[in-house]
């Protein structure tokens, strides 16, 4: 089994390399998660993280070939370019993975829904942002309702919002088909929460984090490049260290802290 685990789990990251999809060190993270998560879950808990991977690298390879995505995004020169990083595998993966091994201690299936909602919301944000960017629409500010740049964070379109709900139910529809934990009277609960992951994640980008400005050529960057000198960028917003990978863990451990108060008052 676990030789199994590893071949195919091998496999999947390494075609997500191939496509450029995942960076070296995000590769070998991935496939130390997937691995934890083929061996402690079994295989369908695999599925579900690995199509987080797979539904959220499609939409963005998508949107980059037919040319859809504004050049006026925000984003790092550095960002992504390689794919995805460690660091920003682990915040999308990570709670889940702890969520899992809570459930696989306890056998208390409160965890394994937890689990399937962090997944959830993870996606439902890399929808937002993939799908929500091509919107004709003007973002407008989830704390003030001022239009804002397109793909600067804390700006949501009604097609952002609608892609983080339909993400959401992708994955739980995923639970509900392939695993006896998750029924179908839990759907519309799961997808609300997984959803939601989104617009706390709006908000926190929106209010703590940082975003630097180019000094010579005036551009905002909400990550600073590699190597950057620190007299050519200044912060001008949010929390020193808040990233968009930090504004992503904390955003999952909210949904889940929220979650798990929600299903002990039911």
């Amino acid at each position: 089994m676990f030789i199994f685990s590893f071949l195919i789990n091998g496999l999947a990251v390494s075609l997500a390399y191939a496509v450029k999809s995942l960076s070296r060190s995000g590769t070998v993270a991935a496939f130390l998660v997937g691995s934890l998560f083929m061996i402690i879950g079994g295989f369908v808990s695999w599925v579900l993280l690995i199509m987080l991977l797979v539904s959220s690298s499609f939409i963005e390879k998508a949107s980059v070939l037919f040319r859809l995505k504004s050049p006026r995004r925000l984003s790092s020169p550095s960002e992504e370019k390689d794919g995805r990083s460690a660091l920003q595998v682990l915040a999308n993966s990570l709670l889940a993975l702890s969520c899992l091994l809570v459930y696989w201690k306890s056998q208390d299936t409160l965890y394994f829904h937890l689990m399937v909602i962090a997944i959830a919301g993870s996606t439902a944000d890399t929808w937002a942002s993939e799908i929500g960017i091509l919107s004709q629409e003007i973002p407008r500010s989830m704390i003030s309702g001022k239009k804002m740049p397109p793909g600067k964070s804390g700006g949501v379109t009604r097609l952002g919002l609608i892609a983080s709900f339909l993400g959401a139910a992708f994955i739980i529809s995923l639970a509900v088909m392939f695993t006896q934990a998750v029924s179908a009277s839990d759907f519309i609960l799961l997808t609300m929460l997984g959803g939601f992951c989104s617009i706390i994640d709006s908000l926190l980008g929106l209010s703590i984090q940082e975003v630097y400005i180019d000094l010579e050529t005036n551009q905002e960057y909400e990550a600073l490049p590699i190597n950057a000198d620190s007299q050519r960028y200044s912060r001008i917003k949010g929390l020193p260290g808040i990233d968009n990978s930090m504004v992503n863990i904390i955003s999952d451990c909210l949904i889940v802290i929220i979650s798990w108060m929600i299903f002990r008052l039911l």
